[in-house]
């Protein structure tokens, strides 16, 4: 079965929400300290839920293993979750709310906007954040404040990474197109990954390449039959997709009804991972590589990255998570080993803590960055391929790109810079 009903996931965060490990109460074992509080601040309801709710889930799947394991400082780990609406006012909004309440160490913020709302509230709140997807560059930046940690790669990592998979698994497709809306991170996205193809295509494959203009659209459209038209006319044999969720369905299944899938040999995905296969079945274009926040089955070989699976299968019944129950589990992990390191869970001290941390997660080994907070991790990539079961598709080949080998100069407060572009 390779859906996840939001019924399903939903009642299995409330199940690990009043419930400890194996259904043990804690009581007995907390008596002599409060529990801190950790708050996260991420989309769980309307069309972003599909993305909040599993990084919510994988953040109490986090809580109740430290939990289970004696806590931080014996104390106990608990979730305090609000509903930012993957809205910025409504993000600054419920955040304000938890630092009022106490809960001064936040996560989640999925999008790039949410993220750029909070930042500017937290030094003068003695509050930390540390965001998990938003991956735009600006963030570790010109945008960067103190008390902001990423716990993801950002898009200058993923798109120059996704490019040296290209030019290592395409070396003879030379010639490339892309499409993505025409908003910053849509262009940034294409920046980096323009960088990467002007990079890596000459140093692996030996040759150069030549990248169309690339094709525009627009949020939530229901038709991209002028922008397939479009890319129909390049002479291109490699697209670059960044186009999302419910868009990108749409888009991939019109792409095959004009029998794109035999014009283009691969498309280069930003960011779709499992959504796009689920939701097209037997439908599935061939040839699609997607970045995921993380592949579960390139961790089976790590204890935690098991664990996670295996509780999150047990959870919901869905074999196919989503990367963003790994971004909330990571970083409650984080904040674990830094309130640890800091001695206590006040914001400052921890942030302290922070700056320069490593730490195993289910996807490896990270570090904040100390200049700029970037964490530096494992960039993943997922290749589906056609088959004659149930489902349609499998996971045909997976890449694990090392961060440290794609991560720009730390310029916190300075845009990045491109070398290649």
């Amino acid at each position: 079965m390779h859906g996840l009903n939001r019924r399903q996931l939903l009642s299995g965060i409330s199940g690990l929400a009043v419930a400890g490990v194996a259904g043990a109460p804690f009581m007995s074992v907390w008596a002599q300290g409060a529990p801190i509080r950790l708050g996260f601040v991420g989309p769980l309801s309307g069309a972003q839920e599909i993305l909040g709710a599993p990084m919510l889930l994988g953040a109490q799947i986090a809580a109740e293993q430290i939990n289970a394991a004696g806590g931080v400082l014996g104390r106990r780990l608990e979730i305090v979750a609000r509903d930012d609406k993957a809205a910025g006012p409504e993000a600054v909004k419920q955040a304000q709310g938890l630092v009022g309440e106490g809960v001064t160490l936040m996560f989640g913020a999925i999008q790039t906007a949410v993220a750029l709302a909070i930042m500017p509230m937290l030094q003068q709140s003695n509050a930390s954040l540390i965001s998990c997807a938003a991956i735009a560059d600006s963030l570790t930046h010109e945008a960067f404040v103190p008390h902001y940690f990423r716990i993801s790669d950002n898009s200058y990592m993923r798109y120059r990474a996704l490019a040296h998979v290209m030019a290592q698994k395409y070396p003879t497709v030379t010639r490339w197109a892309g499409i993505f809306p025409d908003a910053a991170y849509g262009h940034q996205s294409w920046d980096g990954f323009v960088d990467g193809l002007k990079q890596y295509y000459p140093e692996i494959a030996k040759t150069k390449v030549e990248i169309a203009e690339p094709v525009l659209t627009k949020f939530g459209a229901t038709d991209f039959k002028t922008q397939l038209t479009s890319l129909a006319r390049t002479p291109s044999e490699g697209l670059f997709n960044n186009t999302n969720g419910a868009d990108a369905v749409t888009l991939l299944s019109q792409y095959a009804g004009m029998g794109l899938d035999r014009k283009f040999k691969v498309i280069a995905d930003g960011a779709n991972e499992f959504n796009v296969p689920k939701a097209l079945g037997k439908r599935m274009v061939p040839n699609f590589w997607t970045a995921m926040h993380w592949y579960f089955g390139g961790y089976q070989d790590s204890p935690l990255g098991r664990q996670l699976y295996e509780a999150y299968v047990t959870k919901t019944g869905d074999k196919f998570p989503l990367g963003y129950v790994e971004q909330g589990h990571a970083a409650v992990i984080a904040y674990a080993k830094g309130i640890e390191k800091a001695g206590g869970a006040d914001a400052s001290a921890v942030v302290k803590a922070l700056e320069g941390l490593s730490f195993d997660t289910a996807k490896g080994r990270r570090t904040f960055r100390a200049e700029d907070h970037q964490a530096i991790l494992d960039v993943n990539f997922v290749k589906f391929d056609l088959d004659g079961s149930d489902a349609g598709w499998k996971v045909g080949d997976f890449v694990r790109v090392a961060g440290a080998d794609v991560i720009e100069a730390p310029t916190p407060g300075k845009a990045v810079e491109f070398k290649f572009k």
